[in-house]
Parts: C-alpha cells; structure tokens; sequence
C-alpha cells in the first residue's frame, strides 16, 4: 500500500509539472498574440493617420493654396517680363515727337552724324546744305543733306531717330557752291539766339545752306498756327523776317 502510494504521487507530481509547463507555453503565446494584434494595430492606425491627413479638407486647400500662390508667382513673374518687355520696345520706339520744339530738344542723330552719313555715301563732295523737319509722309524727323559732286548734286535724307538713309536723290547741276560749316563763323546756338529776338514760338524746323553766295540759317518758329520764317546771315549776322 505504501509503495502504490508513493508511485501515485509521483505520478500526480509529473502530471501537475506537465500541466503548468503547457499553461506556461499557452500564456506565453496568447501574450504573443496580444503583442502582434497591438503592433498590427498601431500600424494601421499611422497609415490611417496618414491618410486621413493627406484626405482631409485642411491638407487639401493648402496644396491647393500653395499650387495657387505658385501659379501666381509664376503668372506674376510672366506678366513682369511681358511688361518689361513692352517697356523696353516702347522706350527703343519713341523718338523725338512731331510736336517736338527744336530749340529745346534735339533728335538722337545730330547734324554732324547726318553730314558724315551722307559724305559716306556719296563720297568726293562738298556739303552745301542740310535741313531738319518732319516729314509728314514717313512721320519722322528727317535731315536732308546736300552735296555737290561735280556736276551732280545729292539730296540724301538720312532719319534722325536711327541715322538710317531713307532716300537718295540726285540731279545734274551746273551750280557753284561752297562749304558750309556748322561752327564757323556761326554756331547754331549763337543763330538761333539771334533770330528768337525777332520771332517767338516753337522751332520747328531748320536748315544751314549756302545759297545765292551766301552762308545762312534759316528758322522756322510755330506760334499758335502762325509761321515765322528767320534768316540770319553767318558772315555779316544780319537777321531778316519774313512772315
């Protein structure tokens, strides 16, 4: 009896160590499912996070917004060059306007650059005259300049905003002419001082020639619609009027 007894015992023994190793190993599993269910759910909760951010209306009108502001900037910045580039061909266009008064403003191509155009393009020659005034035609300010080649004589209109020649004439002549000289004996400023004692207006056209053996500038002066046409004599610097 003693002995059954002890080997019922053990064997109980064995038994209970047998159930609480496989209750240890059931705990320890079920806590291992427990973890990955909470790291699966941690994980769908970012991504859901996540997404719900970027599908929420706040997320939305501010990629709108910022796509808006960079489309403005952009438009903005299109719209600058665009006028910028207008700016830069109006300014290249504008010239000296036709209402200009000459006794104040002066064309981009000066006397001198008109004359030195026309020499190069007739060559041997004496410059006897040269006029400015707008021509209503081509609606610009142009020089006329004169210049006697022999028997030839070369009327060379040269644009006084680009220096461009806009027309070249020629004709036979047996006219003798002499050599003008925009600085001697009179300079343009000092003729014209001279003849705005006798006429009061805006200058609106001039011109230095040599005609009937003479050195003169004659001045073209618009007072309210009314010509005044001033002459003044280079060598003896007389001043005549003429209405």
């Amino acid at each position: 009896m003693r002995l059954f007894s002890e080997t019922s015992g053990q064997t109980c023994l064995l038994a209970s160590v047998s159930i609480m190793k496989t209750n240890r190993m059931a705990m320890s599993t079920v806590a291992g499912l427990a973890a990955l269910s909470l790291g699966l759910a941690g994980c769908s909760g970012s991504d859901s996070g996540t997404d719900d951010a970027q599908n929420s209306p706040a997320a939305s009108e501010t990629s709108q917004a910022g796509t808006a502001e960079g489309d403005d900037q952009s438009e903005g910045a299109d719209d600058s060059k665009e006028s910028g580039s207008e700016s830069t061909k109006e300014s290249a266009g504008k010239g000296l306007p036709a209402d200009a008064d000459l006794s104040k403003e002066s064309p981009t191509i000066s006397a001198e650059d008109a004359i030195r155009t026309g020499e190069e393009k007739v060559g041997n020659g004496i410059v006897h005259g040269i006029e400015l005034d707008w021509d209503d035609k081509d609606q610009a300010w142009q020089y006329e300049v004169s210049i006697l080649d022999g028997n030839t004589d070369h009327d060379v209109e040269i644009d006084a905003q680009t220096g461009k020649i806009v027309k070249h004439e020629q004709d036979s002549t047996n006219d003798k002419e002499k050599a003008i000289d925009l600085n001697h004996p009179m300079t343009f400023a000092e003729a014209l001082k001279l003849a705005q004692k006798k006429a009061d207006g805006k200058l609106v056209s001039w011109k230095l020639e040599f005609d009937d053996n003479l050195r003169e500038y004659q001045f073209d002066f618009d007072q309210d619609g009314v010509e005044t046409e001033v002459t003044v004599d280079t060598d003896s610097k007389r001043v005549s009027v003429d209405d």
